[in-house]
């Protein structure tokens, strides 16, 4: 994300210094538009990578419960892929077991 270019306006020096906040709120709609950009499809399948992130857990850690836990995948061309509703699913089974984890590290 590149840096927001705000205008700064000074009042005299008795008042303090001054931002304009409707400069600003326009400032970070502006920058937060693409983001939050609905018409964007959501990407329903995942590479390991990209399904360790949407986990919540590092690759090393996601890989070992894609073995032991059986989380489904996909073959796309060989390679492993993730679909969001299998992930959501297994989130959902292992909501326990990630928390202990989280507070673990």
């Amino acid at each position: 994300m590149k840096p927001l270019k705000l205008e700064e306006k000074r009042m005299p020096e008795s008042s303090g210094d001054f931002i304009n906040v409707a400069k600003l709120a326009k400032a970070l709609a502006e920058e937060l538009k693409p983001a939050l950009d609905t018409n964007t499809p959501l990407k329903r399948v995942f590479n390991m990578e990209e399904a360790a992130i949407y986990c919540g857990m590092p690759l090393t850690s996601f890989k070992a419960k894609v073995v032991r836990d059986r989380i489904r995948k996909v073959r796309v061309d060989r390679c492993c892929r993730f679909d969001r509703a299998d992930l959501d699913a297994w989130i959902d089974r292992h909501l326990e077991e990630i928390r202990a984890e989280e507070d673990a590290a």
